[in-house]
């Protein structure tokens, strides 16, 4: 019991430390560092809530590959969305420009 009550300090550890770097503007490395905490979030709860640390190879392996098939679909659909030519339909109406002088 107590191993457990350990890792869910360390979970609201995390999530306090998430919270608190939304607070901080560091640009870009927001995002890396909340990715960064939320994979150890997902490796605490996977090793010892799912007790994937004391189970057998082919479970582990099983959740290894169901990890790479949804980094699949992630890296697949951020690169069908990064070549996409987004263009104005021909129903739209044109988006109105800010000349220099209507600016605010």
């Amino acid at each position: 019991m107590k191993p457990l009550v350990l890792v869910w300090a360390a979970l609201m550890a995390l999530l306090a430390a998430t919270t608190a770097s939304s607070l901080v503007p560091l640009g870009a490395a927001n995002a890396i560092l909340n990715i960064a905490i939320a994979m150890a979030k997902t490796a605490l709860v996977a090793l010892f809530f799912m007790h994937l640390r004391h189970s057998i190879p082919l479970l582990r392996l099983v959740a290894i590959v169901g990890l790479v098939a949804l980094c699949l679909l992630f890296v697949l659909s951020g690169a069908d969305f990064i070549t996409r030519n987004i263009e104005r339909s021909a129903w739209q109406p044109a988006q109105p420009s800010l000349s220099a002088g209507q600016a605010s």
